[in-house]
């Protein structure tokens, strides 16, 4: 099915004059791994963040990068570098970004386990630094990270950098949701957890951090006992997976004394402990099949959870410059800067609960000392209102001896003010801001609105279903259509955070409509539209609007009781083999007797009928109308046609690959009241 999803989600990328990006990196430091080996019986993991800033080009002109370096040695020890060297693995090789850490600015562990947070700076005019990280983001293989001792001043532990993957989950935490419910405490959390993975070629897991961060509200102070990922379904208590370390006595943890405030703990996930590799790989599949909770000395088995919940994703490239300031500022400075806004949304595609990113690249001419980092709510030329803050402020300043670096904040988003911005922000980000304020400029100094002013119309060019043959521009009710233009939305967004049993009509401010029959929608974006037809979608010539919220725009379609379409990729028919669910392909065939699952879409209203939008069910089985495949040129037995279970707009036909088909890429025909689809190649061995 993730195959499917991949077809559906296309989107293009633009460049700014400027842009940004944050791109993660993750090494298992092993002693073993230096050359030649070092005998100390110690480990660490490192998490690099590198923040890089582009041209117009895309060319990398500088950056900032972020070791952030988990470490347990057996004894204290004195830590004399922590660096990026350019080399493979079994050589080495010359430092090349590097933390400060030295001899002479060492850091002392007295433990010797903790973590060390430093940020190194690359300059345009730092050439040996700004190749390397140019280097890491194409071939990070040819790169590592270790940590110097005194005892070994040449490297004590090292590992080569792996691209790593990010994944947000949050959880609305509330004491009903604890088992058994809490009803007698106001209280609440908004938490997001933030998984960070690397993998092999084969797609296993080779490293994982989680990083909890928690939002917390208690009508008092109280005294937290324990911050835990459990395995365990709604309604069900289950064991504890993922501990933050937060527990009774020594390590409790008191809240502040207003009961409200946050808590923020790194987890490095032991992947040799089967539970917790098995619970990871759950995650990413089901993650409601985990939960999060916060437990206190009142409540120790629970205060307040929450199922986790994937996010989806709206980025916001910016450059926050002095002259967009209201006054402007006569200074000589700038932010590349990529705004994220992850989100959970409702039935109705509304946001519900947030988490943004701030990533903010300053550029200023000397040392500075920012007080404020927000994103306001008004357009170009006014100052409005601050509702969704960073964290940064007068009391909690960010210092930068030369104004040359990276911010990098976090911030859960649940009050009023910042969900109505965020719901703003997805369909109207012209009136929205992002700015950076110092304590010489406490207004503000460097400012961008989140998009330029956009009040023109779509532009549509071409319409087809969705399986993407340009070819298949019959639509029929129900179907899956994809739309292609400009200016089809102001903001790209799919429904990776979305919850409910029918699909939304409108998303991010874009609907689409056939005749008077709203579409439902699974992805938008400023160049590509994904919907569903309504099944009440009438017959013959129609015309398909998009309206982006500023106009509608229409073309003519045709539109057929029933027009299959299969989906297919690069090695032929996106089909599966029954017993296995494994994908068919030329590394893995099908054989005569085989069943087969094809997918597609347009084969019309089922029996028992759906509605419009509606996520067919396992159970009653919606069946479509008689189906007919042929294989190869011959007939298949047709096992079942349906409504594919949990999905809208898409079919399931399970065949039997018959006696006789030529080995080779067989092609592949189906028809349902006596439409035919383009045929598309099934490898058949």
């Amino acid at each position: 099915m993730r195959h499917l999803a991949a077809l559906l989600l296309l989107a293009a990328g633009t460049l700014c004059a400027r842009s940004a990006e944050t791109v993660y990196f993750r090494a298992v430091m092993l002693p073993a791994n230096e050359v030649p080996p070092t005998s100390i019986a110690a480990s660490g993991a490192a998490t690099i963040r590198a923040h890089v800033v582009r041209d117009d080009t895309g060319q990398v002109i500088d950056g900032s990068v972020d070791f952030i370096v988990g470490y347990q040695f057996p004894a204290s020890a004195t830590f004399t570098g922590l660096h990026i060297h350019t080399g493979v693995a079994g050589a080495n090789g010359p430092i090349s970004i590097d933390t400060g850490i030295s001899a002479a600015n060492s850091v002392v562990d007295n433990t010797g386990r903790g973590v060390i947070s430093r940020q190194a700076q690359v300059r345009g005019t730092d050439l040996l630094a700004l190749i390397a990280l140019r280097g890491m983001l194409d071939n990070p293989e040819g790169f590592y990270v270790n940590l110097h001792t005194t005892e070994f001043p040449g490297g004590a532990i090292r590992g080569q950098l792996q691209r790593a993957d990010v994944a947000v989950y949050v959880g609305m935490m509330s004491p009903a949701n604890e088992v058994p419910a809490i009803t007698t405490l106001d209280a609440s959390g908004l938490s997001h957890v933030r998984v960070i993975t690397t993998r092999d070629r084969q797609g296993a897991f080779t490293s994982a951090q989680m990083l909890f961060d928690l939002n917390y509200r208690f009508p008092e102070q109280v005294t937290f006992t324990g911050f835990h990922i459990h395995t365990g379904a709604a309604g069900v208590n289950g064991p504890i997976i993922f501990n933050t370390g937060i527990g009774s006595g020594a390590a409790s943890v008191a809240s502040t004394e207003s009961g409200v405030g946050t808590l923020q703990y790194p987890v490095e996930v032991n992947l040799s402990r089967q539970v917790e590799a098995d619970a990871l790989a759950a995650l990413f599949a089901n993650p409601a099949a985990l939960y999060i909770n916060l437990h206190t000395t009142a409540f120790p088995g629970g205060v307040i959870r929450s199922q986790l919940r994937p996010t989806d994703t709206m980025r916001f490239q910016v450059d926050m410059l002095p002259s967009n300031e209201v006054p402007p500022v006569n200074l000589a400075a700038g932010a590349p800067a990529v705004v994220t806004v992850r989100t959970v949304r409702d039935e109705n595609s509304a946001i519900i609960a947030g988490v943004i990113d701030f990533d903010v690249n300053h550029r200023f001419p000397g040392a500075a000392e920012f007080t404020g980092l927000h994103i306001h709510d008004a357009p170009a030329g006014t100052n409005g209102p601050i509702t969704v803050d960073s964290g940064i402020s007068s009391a909690n300043p960010f210092p930068s001896e030369t104004g040359f670096g990276n911010i990098f904040r976090s911030a859960n988003v649940s009050s009023f003010a910042g969900l109505s911005t965020l719901n703003s922000l997805s369909r109207q980000p012209e009136n929205h801001y992002v700015n950076l304020h110092t304590r010489v400029n406490p207004g503000g100094v460097v400012r961008a609105q989140l998009a330029p002013a956009n009040t023109a119309p779509p532009v549509i060019t071409s319409v087809m279903a969705a399986n993407l043959d340009p070819n298949a521009t019959t639509l029929a009710p129900g179907g899956l259509v994809s739309i292609f233009g400009t200016n089809l939305a102001k903001v790209t967004a799919d429904l990776s955070g979305w919850q409910g049993n029918t699909l939304p009509a409108l998303l991010n401010g874009t609907a689409v409509a056939v005749g008077n029959s709203r579409a439902r929608l699974l992805y938008v974006s400023p160049t590509q539209v994904n919907a569903a037809l309504s099944f009440d979608t009438p017959t013959g010539a129609q015309q398909i609007a998009v309206n982006n919220g500023n106009a509608p725009r229409a073309v003519n379609v045709t539109v057929a009781a029933s027009a299959p379409a299969l989906f297919f990729g690069p090695n032929g028919a996106l089909a599966l083999k029954n017993e296995d669910f494994s994908l068919i392909g030329p590394a893995n065939p099908a054989f005569a007797g085989d069943i087969v699952l094809l997918y597609s879409t347009g084969l019309g209203q089922v029996t028992p009928a759906l509605q419009t939008g509606a996520l067919a069910a396992v159970s009653p089985i919606a069946n479509t109308r008689p189906a007919t495949v042929t294989i190869g040129g011959r007939n298949a037995e047709v096992i079942h046609s349906i409504a594919a279970p949990g999905f809208a707009g898409l079919y399931q036909t399970a065949v039997r690959v018959p006696q006789g088909v030529k080995p080779g890429n067989a092609p592949v025909v189906l028809s349902v009241a006596g439409a035919d689809s383009a045929p598309v190649n099934l490898r058949v061995q």
